[in-house]
């Protein structure tokens, strides 16, 4: 087993100590204690740990801050046989030094859902889902970092979201899982992959290197491998800064037009004669928020559009949405017709 560096007994009386010196050296911690800081340390809170370097400094963060009622999660995916089971081991490994709850489950294999992605994404979900129910906490902490967040704009808005605020991974976003509830927090989207590593580097913190980040034949593998620095090539500097802080002002600007979109999304049907009153960048948010909610898979702005293109129809009439879903505008009312 590997030995993870900073024991349970240590971190009580190293946490103040610890603080000042790495916000001293890495400016970067005083981003995460503010993203922290509206979240309570003492209630319970899922985490999800691959037991990759992201995840493992994102624990080991949460425990300096203060955050000591954590319930660490993990699920093997099963898709890399005997390194699978490593990564289990590993995980477990930390739990026990660091005596925290631990909660795991194996996948037997995948669901045949879109691509490989896809479908290891929605069995994360569902399995933070069944993980949250089991220990009845609604809290979720994620390691997703600004290389994660740069990557995933440029996928989303190549696929065609409509927006730049739809392409880009939340700080906190919430979702529904079946009839489980969950609130994702993420605090360390303002950070470098390569800064997590120097500060990993800096504790002795152990992790597990996923080889299946450099598989060419993974989408997310050839933005980060192959596009990002074809582009930085052909404009002669780095771009990622440059991204993020597209990102950053996408998310604020956002913000600003939520506030004026009307709370509709919860609803079983959406009224076509309350939606054209609407501006029509009012009517996107509001489809949007609906589809998101009621758990549509792989939608995107055609799909968006599409439902949209249903209130002008003065008879019945029906959308496709992915995975055999359907939109339907009957009796002045939008509504989903879902298989079976």
């Amino acid at each position: 087993m590997i030995n993870v560096q900073i024991q349970e007994k240590d971190l009580a009386h190293l946490q103040p100590v610890l603080l000042l010196k790495d916000s001293k050296r890495f400016p970067w911690i005083e981003s995460v204690r503010n993203a922290l800081a509206p979240y309570p340390k003492s209630a319970l809170a899922l985490i999800g740990v691959s037991g990759g370097i992201d995840s493992c400094v994102l624990l080991h963060l949460l425990r300096m801050i203060g955050f000591d009622k954590l319930i660490v999660c993990h699920l093997n995916h099963n898709l890399r046989g005997i390194e699978s089971e490593h990564d289990l081991d590993f995980v477990v490994g930390i739990c026990r030094k660091l005596d925290l709850q631990f909660y795991a489950e194996t996948l037997k294999e995948l669901r045949h859902t879109g691509s490989p992605e896809t479908a290891a994404r929605i069995a994360r979900f569902e399995f933070f889902a069944r993980a949250a129910a089991k220990f009845g906490t609604t809290t979720l902490f994620l390691a997703h970092h600004a290389d994660d967040q740069v990557e995933t704009f440029l996928f989303n808005l190549f696929r065609g979201t409509g927006s730049f605020e739809n392409a880009i991974i939340k700080s906190e976003s919430v979702t529904v899982i079946g009839e489980q509830k969950l609130i994702l927090i993420r605090p360390l989207l303002h950070v470098w992959k390569q800064q997590l590593r120097e500060f990993a580097s800096a504790h002795h913190i152990e992790s597990r290197e996923d080889h299946t980040n450099s598989d060419r034949q993974m989408t997310r593998n050839r933005i980060r491998n192959e596009l990002i620095p074809e582009i930085e090539r052909i404009v002669d500097r780095p771009i990622k800064a440059a991204l993020l802080r597209t990102i950053e002002v996408a998310e604020t600007e956002g913000e600003f037009v939520r506030s004026h979109v009307p709370q509709l999304h919860t609803a079983k049907e959406l009224s076509v004669r309350e939606l054209v009153q609407l501006p029509v960048a009012i009517q996107r948010r509001v489809i949007h928020g609906w589809l998101l909610f009621h758990q549509i898979a792989d939608f995107g702005f055609a799909e968006v559009e599409a439902a949209r293109s249903l209130l002008k129809c003065e008879r019945v009439a029906k959308i496709n949405l992915p995975r055999n879903v359907f939109c339907r505008r009957r009796a002045g009312r939008l509504f989903l017709q879902f298989p079976g």
